[in-house]
């Protein structure tokens, strides 16, 4: 390589911010007028889509943004914050941290939804076909991939999520809702056709209905719904951290072989070689 000269690393560019001498802009605007005017849900819509919401949108974000505040001990994003936060008392953040590590496809999954969204009317337009028939085509793509259905079912609410019904209301009566969402019902309806079952849409699915019907990109909306669920983790890190538990543990049933011995070829000091 000698003689050569390596090019120039390019520069870090941004369109979220820009901070400086006596200066914070947000997408442009002065972060002083945000603070003053803004809500954070508003403030949150900003940041990630680089436009001030309508009024519409802002309340349907604000529904979007509270769908998912406590989880129970039922998630793992609870559950592991608790553990670590036994085992780390001296700071919430390492147990923020690890609960964030727990969302994925099972839990808090509207990313899996919109990707469907997305997917099902490229294919519609594609292909020209109606929302029927795109919905009965979307299902044999996921029998064929051999995956779930994502954002349908929740053991705790068979019959209706509770919190995908009011937030599809809000979204309904602010006029957030459209193709996207009945799309995603209409491969909803044909896959519980299929199997017989009927599996009403869970708060994932919904949330990745309404995020999608705001604009924003599937990539985007683990993050957002990290937004909604942080509020409980705080609180049970918190309350974990200061009911004093020593460190949680679990218990659990050992199905491995009975206690033996090394056979005596793996003994030091047998005279024996392995064999």
């Amino acid at each position: 390589m000698s003689g050569h000269k390596l090019p120039e690393p390019a520069p870090w560019k941004t369109a979220v911010g820009d901070v400086g001498f006596h200066k914070i802009l947000v997408r442009g605007y002065k972060l002083t007028d945000i603070i003053e005017n803004l809500t954070f849900s508003e403030t949150i819509f900003l940041a990630l889509k680089g436009e001030l919401p309508t009024r519409p949108q802002a309340r349907v974000m604000d529904a979007a943004l509270t769908g998912i505040t406590e989880h129970g001990f039922f998630t793992p994003t609870t559950v592991a914050a608790r553990v670590i936060g036994s085992a780390s008392p001296q700071s919430i953040m390492p147990a923020v941290a690890g609960s964030l590590l727990t969302v994925g496809s099972v839990t808090v999954s509207p990313q899996d939804t919109a990707e469907l969204i997305e997917e099902a009317l490229g294919l519609q337009r594609s292909e020209g076909l109606s929302r029927e028939e795109t919905a009965r085509k979307m299902v044999a793509r996921l029998r064929e991939r051999k995956v779930r259905m994502p954002g349908v079912g929740h053991p705790l609410h068979p019959t209706g999520d509770p919190r995908a019904v009011s937030l599809k209301k809000i979204a309904v009566e602010n006029g957030v809702w459209g193709e996207k969402g009945e799309m995603y019902e209409a491969v909803r309806d044909a896959f519980c056709a299929g199997i017989n079952k009927d599996l009403p849409v869970n708060i994932d699915g919904m949330l990745g209905c309404v995020l999608s019907e705001l604009g924003f990109s599937p990539l985007a909306m683990p993050g957002i719904a990290a937004i909604s669920f942080l509020p409980g983790i705080i609180a049970h890190t918190v309350e974990e951290i200061s009911q004093g538990v020593s460190l949680r543990v679990v218990s659990g049933e050992y199905v491995g072989p009975a206690e033996r011995e090394l056979p005596p070829g793996y003994k030091r000091g047998s005279g024996l070689c392995r064999e």
